[in-house]
């Protein structure tokens, strides 16, 4: 059984970690598929990170329709991927979507020769072999959409012909090379995986098979035009940085089954299945950034720049959760919290401005404050509200946030 050991190499966030926990708290292995039907790795773990904003990717461990085993965090990480029962299990990705596809044999071996391996590492028995759906609170998730009972029944037949003989510890094999510079006639992992990131970002870089030849320089370049960055069709330190934050104007493709994080309910799925919005170079675009602009007070434009995470950084401090300017599962919930109240619908941050913000949205909290309504928020309509907050026992700051839109009118 070979491993390939990427756990230095997969994409992770710069400003968030996973907990660690003692072996001896893991008392159950969570299998997972991952409702794709294709994936790797590397791109459950950009997906993981850089649309779900986690610290990191969601499993222990990805075993490819090839049979091929990733190792993707050490066993005491406390990943995200069964919810309140993350603490204590350990996640193993089959990748695939098995409601349409089959379980290819090499995949099913791999699988039970890993689960069978990390039994006997942790002292796990065979009934604490889970799948996603039968942990608390997921009983209504098709995953791993394979017969449990049939698969803890290949783990009892395997144990029962192995009786007296150690299970055999795996051989860990070093991940796909990082070189530095990447240029034509390059071959290898790297490749490969360059390959497979500018096909996903839609590039179409020709054969997928670790060779940097005409067409992979031809889909480097495009990318490189695309990104607005130096075009030599060299993968250099800039380019490697544009690869790995590059947006799509396409809708990003789905690539791991959604998980959610720690000790959170599963209503909160639509917050963590959205995309991180956050200001980088380029910048983000689309249809979700003007949702978040019009319900923070930014200027509507459709890029997430450095006024809109402002805004963004000030609703955060008025619903008192993390200020960081980045909208992430938690910001998104509270954002999703900002709808109608009595037919009154919030939506967007009102506070003084240079010029002065106007619309009917002002003239509601006006007519509501009982001042004159004329549809420009100036000093006496934040006076106003201060008067208001005060007599509520709320933040008195003079702005209109979500939190005094609800008191208004409710």
């Amino acid at each position: 059984m070979n491993i390939i050991d990427k756990r230095n190499s997969l994409a992770s966030n710069r400003s968030r970690s996973y907990r660690r926990r003692a072996r001896s708290a893991i008392r159950n292995i969570a299998i997972h598929h991952s409702a794709t039907t294709s994936g790797s790795a590397e791109a459950f773990a950009r997906y993981h990170v850089n649309e779900l904003g986690w610290p990191g990717i969601g499993y222990h461990y990805v075993v490819g329709r090839d049979g091929s085993i990733s190792r993707c965090h050490d066993l005491e990480v406390v990943s995200y991927h069964v919810g309140n029962s993350n603490g204590h299990a350990v996640g193993i990705c089959m990748v695939g979507d098995f409601r349409s596809q089959s379980l290819p044999d090499a995949q099913r071996r791999a699988t039970l020769d890993l689960t069978r391996y990390l039994m006997d590492e942790l002292n796990i028995p065979v009934d604490n072999v889970w799948g996603h759906i039968e942990f608390p609170g997921y009983s209504w998730k098709p995953c791993p959409s394979i017969s449990m009972q049939s698969f803890r029944n290949w783990l009892r037949d395997e144990g029962a012909t192995r009786t007296g003989r150690p299970t055999p510890a795996p051989t860990y094999v070093a991940g796909v090379r990082q070189r530095s510079i990447l240029s034509r006639g390059d071959q290898g992992d790297d490749i490969r995986a360059l390959q497979e990131r500018l096909d996903e970002l839609g590039f179409l870089p020709g054969p997928i098979d670790g060779i940097f030849g005409r067409q992979t320089a031809d889909a480097v370049m495009r990318f490189q035009r695309s990104a607005s960055i130096l075009v030599d069709g060299i993968v250099g330190p800039q380019t490697r940085e544009a690869l790995r934050d590059f947006e799509p104007t396409a809708d990003p493709p789905e690539h791991g089954s959604p998980t959610d994080e720690p000790d959170e309910r599963e209503e909160m799925y639509r917050s963590e299945t959205r995309r991180m919005l956050r200001f980088i170079q380029p910048m983000m675009r689309g249809e979700d950034v003007q949702e978040v602009q019009q319900k923070v007070g930014a200027t509507v434009d459709g890029l997430f720049g450095p006024e809109t995470e402002e805004r963004v950084r000030q609703f955060q401090r008025t619903e008192r959760i993390t200020v960081d300017g980045i909208v992430g599962p938690q910001t998104w919930r509270a954002l999703d919290r900002v709808d109608a109240t009595n037919g009154v619908s919030y939506q967007r941050l009102l506070s003084v401005q240079t010029p002065f913000i106007r619309g009917t949205d002002v003239k509601q909290v006006q007519q509501a404050l009982g001042v004159t309504a004329d549809g420009i928020y100036g000093p006496l309509t934040a006076q106003a509200v201060r008067n208001f907050q005060r007599g509520e026992s709320i933040a008195v700051d003079g702005i209109v946030g979500p939190q005094t839109w609800r008191r208004l009118f409710n």
